[in-house]
């Protein structure tokens, strides 16, 4: 290696760093490291490993959102979704979101939530002085469903949508951003 010449994993960060246009505070936290080891592995005090050079890349490109289903018929798509990582929503007959979910697997955790008893009472039928909770299935006739790959991105846009829908969709929890 020539003299004056930083290790290329120290180079690598530089480089992040240089394309993202960002200081060294806003850097650390778009790659998910603390400012104190950035800083070391900027200045060559550190060298970082490859985990920490590939998680600091995903970190900084994580924002990746790919719709895979927008507002359509949950009996015609619900089977067809893909296996990845994503955020879902259920829509009733009326537009209003009824659920919101993230999910490591699309296909599984939409059928999965599909089979839950809503947690809110609804009037069905010719008799609309009864109450019941039926299953989602029952209730939801649109969806719409995006692959989020990164595990971060998809809790917080789960907690925004939350907070997006707050009265209309029923979910339990009103998630924190990390």
């Amino acid at each position: 290696m020539p003299q004056g010449r930083k290790k290329r994993e120290v180079e690598f960060l530089q480089l992040l760093k240089e394309i993202l246009g960002l200081d060294s505070g806003r850097f650390a936290k778009r790659i998910g490291k603390q400012s104190s080891n950035v800083n070391d592995y900027l200045t060559g005090k550190k060298t970082p490993g490859t985990k920490v050079l590939l998680s600091s890349a995903r970190h900084a490109f994580e924002w990746e959102v790919t719709p895979s289903v927008e507002v359509k018929p949950v009996g015609d798509h619900a089977n067809s979704l893909p296996t990845t990582p994503g955020v879902y929503c259920l829509y009733d007959s009326s537009g209003s979101v009824i659920y919101l979910g993230q999910a490591t697997n699309l296909k599984q955790e939409v059928g999965q939530a599909l089979q839950r008893k809503t947690n809110f009472p609804v009037r069905l039928g010719p008799n609309l002085s009864k109450r019941a909770h039926p299953k989602y299935k029952g209730v939801a006739t649109h969806l719409s469903a995006y692959v989020v790959p990164s595990k971060r991105m998809r809790h917080n846009l789960e907690a925004l949508l939350l907070r997006a829908f707050p009265n209309q969709s029923h979910n339990n929890k009103m998630g924190n951003f990390k």
